[in-house]
């Protein structure tokens, strides 16, 4: 169902990054950074979730296909056709809730990092949203596909990623994945988790931002957090702030092991960029 695109710079790979899009994007989001982490010597796995980007979707829908725990096992299952183990996992809003249907789970252990942006840990949205996420699309794709491009980044570049993306969104299976995420609560399981995590919070990211306040307000005592806000960044913030978003993480990858290798706790205090 999900496909992947690879990015290898050479056979002395240093880490494998996984970097995942969110609903209604594609992994074109990420091929800049897939480009440039390649050429530091990193391996990039770049799926397209879905219903989304170059992946199909069954004639008929069936909405159990479209759940969490079974987008996430696309991707486990991606890991595994592409012989990586543990990975850097980074998502992107919906990417990024993909991850946490794995913590608690024995498949949490594929994750050597973690970086979310764009991502709440918990969430209540009301029943008629799958249904509103399928009503909006009626005008007209290329109309709604512009509105979101605006709505997510504001950068130029960034927007004609966007727009082409939702033009190749699958709605209906948009709306199945909606309606069967549309709430979960991972802050228990968030709080569980050892492994180095970060936060990338978009300062344009308003609607996100509501929520993710509430969240971060329980998860500060976590000693393996790290929060960073991207001022200028909204939805899609690697599109906005691309040198500040590169930055955060390979910081984020390089601070989580002391020279002598064990596990370095992290800077906790939240800073801006």
């Amino acid at each position: 169902m999900s496909r992947s695109n690879v990015i290898r710079a050479n056979d002395k790979v240093r880490a494998v990054i996984f970097l995942v899009h969110g609903l209604g994007a594609s992994s074109e989001q990420f091929h800049a950074e897939a480009i440039a982490f390649s050429r530091q010597g990193h391996r990039v796995l770049v799926p397209d979730l879905r219903g989304h980007g170059l992946s199909g979707v069954p004639a008929k829908i069936d909405p159990t296909g479209f759940t969490g725990p079974a987008l996430a096992q696309d991707l486990l299952d991606i890991l595994d056709q592409a012989g990586a183990g543990q990975v850097h996992w980074v998502g992107n809003s919906l990417g990024g809730i993909l991850a946490l249907y794995l913590l608690g789970t024995p498949a949490e252990k594929r994750l050597e990092t973690l970086a979310l942006f764009g991502t709440c840990f918990s969430l209540d949205l009301p029943a008629a949203t799958s249904l509103a996420l399928r009503l909006v699309f009626l005008p007209g794709a290329p109309v709604i596909a512009w509105l979101t491009a605006r709505g997510t980044t504001r950068s130029p570049q960034g927007g004609a990623i966007i727009k082409k993306a939702m033009r190749q969104f699958n709605v209906v299976a948009g709306a199945a994945i909606t309606a069967n995420i549309r709430r979960y609560d991972f802050l228990e399981s968030a709080r569980a988790f050892n492994p180095p995590l970060l936060v990338l919070r978009g300062g344009r990211d308003r609607a996100v931002n509501l929520r993710l306040k509430g969240d971060m307000e329980k998860l500060l005592d976590s000693p393996n957090l790290r929060f960073v806000e991207l001022k200028r960044g909204g939805h899609c913030a690697n599109l906005d702030v691309p040198v500040q978003w590169r930055t955060s993480l390979l910081g984020h990858w390089t601070h989580q092991r002391s020279a002598d290798g064990r596990n370095q706790a992290p800077d906790r205090r939240a800073s801006s960029v």
